[in-house]
C-alpha cells in the first residue's frame, strides 16, 4: 500500500522529538507501517529542517514557509500550510489518506477526493462545543472547522479511545468508527532513582493541562517533605505564569522547569528515575504520557477522567477529582509512604502497558486500510 499520512508537525530525527501526542501517534504507526508498506509523511516545515528528509524509511515531505511549533492562534501560518500541502499531495500517487489533527482533517479529506482514494481521520479527542473553552477567542477556528469535516463523507475515523468514540457518535456515523489505541513502545532504559523523592509530569505548559494545581500541591506536600522535588518537562505558553507561581508558593527549591527534551529516551530517563508520575490535565484523548510511567514501572497519580481511566485500565496509579490539588497531594503522599503499594502499582502498570505494543497495534491499522482500499475500487 502507498500511505499518506498527514500531520501538523513531525519528529525532525529518529530521536523522537515530540511535543504532542498526535505527532507521537503519526510517526510510531509510520514506523511500523513503513515496514510492509510505502509510507509518506506531509508535514509543516520547520526552521533547520530539510524540506524532504528520510526518517527510518519514512518519506517526509515538509511543506509552506517556515514555521514554529504553535498549540493555539497562527492562523495565517496554519491556512498556509494546508493550502502548500494540499497542493503538494494532490499531485502525488496515493492509495489512502490519513489525517492525524483538527488542520490536516480537511487536507486529507480534500486530497483523497481529487485523487478519487479513501479518506481515513485518526482521531485523539473531539471538542464540538468546548474549543473556546480550551483555546480562547481563536477556538471559534477550530469549532468551526470540526464541525465541517465531521459532516464530509469520510471512509473511517479511527479513535485512540472508547471516549472519544462516545463523543463522536453525536456526529458521526458509528458504524465508520473504530477504536485502535495508541502505539506506546517505551525501550529499556537504565535509570537510578533520584535521591531525593520526585515527583515527575510532562507536559505541555498550558491552561487546560492544570500544571499550576500540581504545584499548588508541591506546596502542601512541602510541609511534610520538606526537601521534595518536582520536575517538569514541556513548554508552552502558562511557562511564565508557572515560573512566578513558584515563587509565590515559596517552592523554587523544589521544583525545576526542564524545558522541551528533544530526545525522548531523555524524557524516559527523568519518567524513570522519578518515584511518581504526575498528569493533572482536565483534557486528553488518550494520555500517551500516563502509559509510558506505567511502562517504566512509575506508580502515577492522575486526574480521574475518563480518557486516563481508560488508558490505564485503573491500574498502575491513583486518581483525584480534576482541578482538587489537595487530594492530589495526598494521593502522592500516600504512595511516597508506602513502598509496598509502589513496587504494585509498578508491576501492575508495566502487565498493563504490555497492551500498547507497536506490533499488535499496526497490524490491526494494516488490516483496516488493506479492506477500504479494496471496498473502495470495488465501489
Amino acid at each position: 500500500m502507498k500511505i499518506c499520512i498527514i500531520t501538523e508537525y513531525f519528529p525532525k530525527s529518529d530521536a523522537l522529538d515530540i511535543k504532542g501526542g498526535a505527532e507521537a501517534c503519526a510517526f510510531n504507526e509510520a514506523k511500523y507501517l513503513v515496514n510492509a508498506h510505502e509510507v509518506t509523511v506531509i508535514t509543516s516545515y520547520e526552521a533547520g529542517i530539510m524540506k524532504k528528509d528520510n526518517i527510518y524509511g519514512i518519506n517526509v515531505i515538509r511543506c509552506g514557509k517556515k514555521r514554529k511549533y504553535v498549540q493555539k492562534g497562527s492562523l495565517i501560518s496554519r491556512f498556509n500550510f494546508m493550502i502548500d500541502a494540499y497542493k503538494t499531495g494532490k499531485n502525488e500517487d496515493f492509495d489512502i489518506l490519513v489525517g492525524y489533527n483538527f488542520v490536516t482533517y480537511p487536507i486529507a479529506w480534500k486530497i483523497a477526493g481529487k485523487l478519487k482514494k479513501p479518506c481515513v481521520l485518526r482521531y485523539h479527542d473531539m471538542w464540538i462545543g468546548e474549543w473556546i473553552k480550551n483555546f480562547g477567542i481563536s477556538g471559534i477556528f477550530g469549532e468551526l472547522m470540526e464541525r465541517y469535516i465531521l459532516s464530509r463523507d469520510l471512509d473511517m475515523i479511527l479513535s485512540v479511545s472508547e471516549y472519544t468514540k462516545n463523543k463522536l457518535k453525536r456526529y458521526f456515523d458509528p458504524k465508520k468508527i473504530i477504536v485502535i489505541p495508541n502505539i506506546v513502545d517505551v525501550p529499556q532504559i537504565k535509570a537510578h532513582k533520584f535521591q531525593k523523592l520526585t515527583i515527575c509530569c510532562v507536559s505541555r505548559l498550558v491552561e487546560y493541562k492544570r500544571v499550576d494545581d500540581l504545584l499548588r500541591a508541591v506546596s502542601i506536600i512541602k510541609e511534610t517533605v520538606p526537601d521534595i522535588q518536582c520536575k517538569i518537562i514541556g513548554s508552552g505558553t502558562k511557562e511564565i505564569y508557572l515560573k512566578k507561581l513558584v515563587k509565590d508558593l515559596k517552592i523554587s527549591e523544589n521544583v525545576e522547569f526542564c524545558g522541551f527534551i528533544e530526545d525522548h529516551d531523555d524524557v524516559l530517563k527523568v519518567v524513570k528515575a522519578s518515584h511518581v508520575f504526575c498528569l493533572p490535565s482536565v483534557v486528553e484523548g488518550f494520555g500517551i504520557v500516563i502509559v509510558e510511567a506505567m511502562a517504566s514501572g512509575v506508580p502515577f497519580v492522575a486526574s480521574n477522567i475518563p480518557p486516563l481511566v481508560e488508558a490505564s485500565g485503573g491500574k498502575g496509579g491513583l486518581f483525584f477529582e480534576p482541578k482538587n490539588y489537595g487530594e492530589m497531594a495526598d494521593k502522592i503522599k500516600y504512595i511516597l509512604n508506602n513502598k509496598e503499594l509502589q513496587k504494585s502499582l509498578g508491576d501492575e502498570g508495566i502487565s498493563k502497558s504490555k497492551e500498547y505494543m507497536g506490533e499488535k497495534i499496526a497490524m490491526k491499522i494494516e488490516s483496516i486500510y488493506a479492506k477500504l482500499i479494496k471496498d473502495y475500487k470495488n465501489r
